[in-house]
């Protein structure tokens, strides 16, 4: 036979196990013994202010207009109601539902199937839930696992965070390892330790140790990972500095860098690129400047608006600069476009130009070259070659060559075929037909 008990206001009962419900109103409850638990196999319904001084197990917990207090364990059947109110636990806390307005705190672990709280939740231990949804912020002292983390304000993870989806109007910090499939944030991201990761879709900043996302790294402002990243596709607004890594696409409209050795697709940056490394993809399309501390190898082609710095040797399909190009050597299997080309062993392409006014450093070795008007080069190696107005250079050895008014050669002109040069050309010596040219250098 079930019996209700009900204490009066400001009340003060010993109880062990009640066979039905709990009604308080302002009230304590404890148990006969020290560290006890009190059973209520009903429904224990709270108003105001209620202490339960132990532990509590009860189908189902409601309360109004006040804070509830358990010193101990709480372990609900079904679900928790409080209304205008606050829920303490000194213990860990176990349901399947939770309602509370205000504010949640647990010292223990919280094993919850869903919750959903207007202010905030503050657990120090483990948290495990399906879905945790709040309105401002979450803090979790130790390991997360939550399927669904949906909160209005800030969530910090101290532990390792595991999920599906974290939804954050504001800022999310996880210190631990993060392994989650989707996370969406207004402001900042910030990740103290590696993650395995889907999509990221942040307002702000992201900052990550490292680690890897199997899907688009989306990004308002700027993105940083300081240890490797594997990534599919980073698209930042602002910036984005990683420290090497294996990767897809890199999409961002300020500043780009690798501070290490980076493989990946295609780079598309509206600033400058710098790659502290080796670097290997196939297209890079930078609007201002390219540096590389070491050798850049692509399968497609360079689109550089002003100047490419790479410290070792430059493969590509195409090579186009509009300002400077500055590499060990250069090969490009199809053509190479720019206006200044420096380098030490030199450059080979099936087809050079070097546009008006411009400068070269290091022998051009091509099927066809064409420099353009008052430009200056040293050596060049060709099947056909064509000097525009006002150019200067060292030797040329090709089939055939075209030279145009106010030319200057300072060097030998050898060609097997045919020579056609303006009558004002100034060669400092005749040039002479051959049956063979020499070897160009490379």
């Amino acid at each position: 036979m079930t019996e209700d008990v009900v204490i009066p206001r400001r009340g003060r009962m010993e109880l062990d196990s009640i066979e039905g419900n709990l009604i308080m109103d302002k009230g304590t409850v404890s148990t006969a013994q020290l560290g006890g638990t009190i059973h209520v196999s009903g429904a224990t319904e709270c108003k105001d202010d209620c202490i339960f001084e132990s532990s509590l197990t009860t189908s189902e917990l409601t309360g109004r207009n006040g804070d509830i207090i358990v010193k101990g364990d709480l372990n609900v059947e079904t679900s928790i109601k409080i209304r205008r109110g606050r829920l303490f636990v000194e213990g860990s806390l176990t349901a399947k539902r939770m309602e509370v307005d205000k504010q949640v705190e647990v010292d223990g672990d919280l094993d919850i199937t869903d919750a959903s709280v207007g202010g905030s939740i503050r657990v120090r231990g483990n948290s495990k839930a399906d879905r945790i949804g709040v309105g401002g912020s979450l803090v979790v002292d130790n390991d997360a696992e939550i399927g669904v983390i949906d909160v209005g304000g800030s969530v910090h993870i101290r532990g390792k965070t595991k999920s599906r989806v974290i939804d954050v109007g504001g800022s999310y910090t996880g210190d631990g390892p993060v392994e989650v499939d989707s996370i969406e944030v207004g402001g900042t991201v910030k990740i103290n330790s590696e993650v395995l990761v889907g999509d990221i879709d942040v307002g702000g900043s992201v900052k990550l140790e490292g680690g890897e996302s199997t899907g688009k790294i989306d990004v308002g402002g700027s993105f940083k990972a300081s240890r490797h990243l594997v990534f599919r596709n980073i698209d930042a607004g602002g910036s984005a500095k990683i420290s090497g890594g294996k990767g897809g696409d890199v999409e961002v409209g300020g500043s780009f860098s690798s501070d290490g050795d980076l493989t990946f697709d295609r780079i598309d940056v509206g600033g400058t690129v710098k790659i502290y490394g080796n670097a290997s993809g196939r297209l890079i399309d930078v609007g201002g400047t390219l540096r590389v501390e070491g050798d850049l190898e692509l399968t497609d082609e360079l689109d550089v608006g002003g100047r490419a710095s790479i410290d070792g040797t430059l493969k590509s399909r195409r090579v186009n600069v509009g300002g400077k190009v500055e590499a060990y050597k250069v090969e490009a299997s199809d053509e190479i476009r720019t206006n200044t080309l420096l380098t030490q062993k030199g450059a080979i392409a099936d087809y050079i130009e070097i546009s008006r006014r411009g400068e070269v450093e290091g022998p051009l070795i091509a099927k066809r070259v064409t420099v353009k008007n008052r430009a200056r080069v040293e050596d060049i190696y060709a099947e056909v070659v064509e000097l525009r107005r006002g150019c200067r250079a060292n030797n040329i050895y090709a089939a055939r060559i075209d030279v145009e008014r106010g030319c200057r050669i300072r060097g030998e002109v050898k060609y097997t075929d045919s020579l056609s040069a303006d009558r004002n050309v100034d060669f400092s010596s005749p040039p002479e037909k051959t049956e063979k040219l020499p070897p160009p250098p490379i």
